[in-house]
């Protein structure tokens, strides 16, 4: 067992691509602020499409059941 096992028990703590133990998240690099913008510009959209969605009738019945079970605890 020497670094190589050290490091890999690390990685497997931290992730495939995240920052391993030790290492201060001031160390990681921001994503340049144009892409942020970009990226939020895009996640907002598709929030804004996913709200006017209408309730799948599915949803709407669990709902339903959800609702009428709170009443009677009451």
């Amino acid at each position: 067992m020497g670094e190589e096992a050290n490091k890999a028990s690390e990685e497997a703590v931290a992730g495939p691509g995240r920052p391993e133990a030790g290492i201060a998240a001031e160390h990681i690099p921001a994503l340049d602020p144009k892409i942020q913008d970009q990226l939020g510009r895009v996640f907002r959209s598709f929030c804004d499409d996913l709200v006017q969605q209408p309730m799948p009738d599915k949803l709407l019945v669990l709902l339903a059941r959800l609702e009428a079970k709170q009443r009677e605890k009451k």
